[in-house]
Formats: C-alpha cells, structure tokens, sequence
C-alpha cells in the first residue's frame, strides 16, 4: 500500500509573498508605534563598535546555530507532514516577515541608511543557501505534493543546503559584517 498524503488547501506563491509583505508591514508598522527608547541594544553605536572589533569563537558560534537552525528545519520538516501544514506554513511566513520588518525598520530608525546597509549585508551570504533549504518546501505546497519518499528525499537534499547555509552564516558573515562596521 502507498502511503500517500494531500493537503486540505494548498498555498500558492502569490499569497505567500501576500502573507510575507504583510508581515513586513506589521513589522514596520509595530516599530513606528512603540517608543525609540524601548529599541536601546542591537543597533546602538556602542554594540555596533564592539562587534567590529570582536574575536569571534567560530566553533562555539557553529554549535549554537547549528543547533538553532537544524531544530528550526527539523521542527519545519515534522510540520509539513500535517494535513494543515500550508496553513501553517502561511502563519510562518507572516512571522518571517514580520521579524524582517522590524528588524529593517529598527536598523533604519536607530542609524538610518546605514542600518539598512547592516541588515542587508547581515542576510546576504547564508540567504542564497537557506532559500533552497526551506523554500522546497514551499514550492511542495505549491504543488499540492503526495508522496512521502519524495518529501523525505527533498527533506534530506534541504539539509545540506542547510549546512552550507549555517557555514556561510558561520564563518562569512561575521567577516563580510565586521569589515562593512570598519567602513562605515
């Protein structure tokens, strides 16, 4: 017998990048309503001026994303076997989104064009490695997917972007963010 599993309703690309673009207004539109003191930390000068100049512990900064992203995608992998999981999926999205909306908003409140500069170079090396690890399984949705072995199979190749995507985030980005903080 053929294990087989369909979804209730599948999600397509257009309300998915919908439900990312309003949660990157939710994001934007909850920094603008909160007060500026209440942002005090990650993009202060002081903070900014200290990660510069840091001596990072690339084997201990591995573990901890590592452990971070590999739970994230396992827990992500386990979702998408529920028959509710676009749905799900959808609501992940939207907190993607907006987390990417305060965050960008924060950085350009606090240190303008210059934070902009901070956050985008902080996601582009690792961004190109873990938009295929997890975005598979977007586009399994998108396709309204039925086979356990694929699922499983794509699972597995997601992995290793993954991996090189968790090594990019390691040890390339403290480097690309560290000499970019020196510039600026």
């Amino acid at each position: 017998m053929r294990e087989t599993f369909h979804y209730q309703k599948s999600i397509r690309p257009g309300g998915c990048l919908i439900l990312f673009f309003a949660g990157i207004l939710a994001g934007i539109l909850f920094v603008q309503s909160q007060k500026e003191s209440v942002f005090a930390g990650i993009f202060s000068e002081y903070f900014l001026n200290q990660y510069a100049s840091l001596k990072m512990d690339y084997q201990r900064l591995f573990r901890y994303v590592g452990g971070y992203r590999c739970g994230q995608y396992l827990f992500l992998v386990c979702l998408g076997t529920l028959p509710y999981a676009p749905l799900l999926f959808g609501g992940l999205l939207f907190l993607l989104g907006m987390s990417w909306g305060t965050m960008i908003s924060l950085s350009t409140v606090r240190l303008g064009f210059k934070g902009v500069l901070i956050c985008v170079f902080g996601i582009v090396p690792q961004l190109f490695f873990y938009v295929p690890a997890f975005g598979w399984m977007l586009m399994w949705f998108w396709q309204n997917g039925y086979s356990r072995k694929k699922y499983l199979l794509l699972s597995g190749i997601g992995f290793f972007f993954l991996f090189f995507g968790m090594v990019a985030e390691v040890y390339l980005n403290p480097m690309i963010l560290q000499h970019i903080l020196r510039k600026l």
